[in-house]
């Protein structure tokens, strides 16, 4: 199974010349990677992206050493995105920080652009199944977030927040 994991990077490394995966991470099948022409990402060591991941990059992505990702995540950043360190993102897990421009009713919205900003995720994270991270957002290290919550709103560092939107409900000590 090392092995098959490790032909699996390398043709990952080939494919994606302008993504660098670091030692020894562990990427499932049906990965899927789209780069604009200035797109930067960038995977620590030990990483694990289960199945069925897409990523659509068209700034800079960077992810911490031993971050794992569940099964049917997307990643979908236009300006940047920042996942520290020993996260763990739950399946099904959406961070886009983008959202499409819809001020003018005269045009389609897929017309008008978007609005952009930032994410940044602390260390230590746990984000569960189903979370929406929205543009703008900061996660503090060792925050965690409930499943099924939406999170428009920075949440503090050791915060367990849930809800839509999510919302700290306790501080961890």
């Amino acid at each position: 199974m090392a092995l098959v994991r490790r032909i699996r990077l390398l043709l990952l490394r080939i494919r994606y010349p302008k993504a660098a995966f670091g030692a020894r991470c562990d990427i499932r099948r049906r990965f899927s990677l789209e780069l604009g022409c200035s797109a930067v990402v960038q995977f620590g060591e030990r990483c694990v992206i289960d199945r069925d991941m897409t990523i659509e990059c068209m700034g800079t992505l960077v992810v911490g050493d031993r971050t794992i990702f569940g099964h049917h995540c997307t990643i979908a950043a236009r300006h940047s995105i920042t996942i520290g360190s020993d996260c763990l993102i739950a399946e099904m897990v959406s961070v886009r920080d983008h959202d499409h421009a819809f001020s003018r009713i005269d045009v389609a919205t897929r017309e008008q652009g978007f609005s952009v900003s930032s994410i940044q995720i602390g260390r230590n994270v746990w984000i569960g199944g189903k979370v929406s991270v929205l543009k703008g957002v900061t996660i503090g290290d060792g925050a965690i977030v409930g499943a099924n919550a939406v999170v428009t709103r920075n949440i503090p560092a050791n915060a367990v927040a849930v809800g839509v939107p999510a919302k700290v409900v306790r501080m961890r000590t």
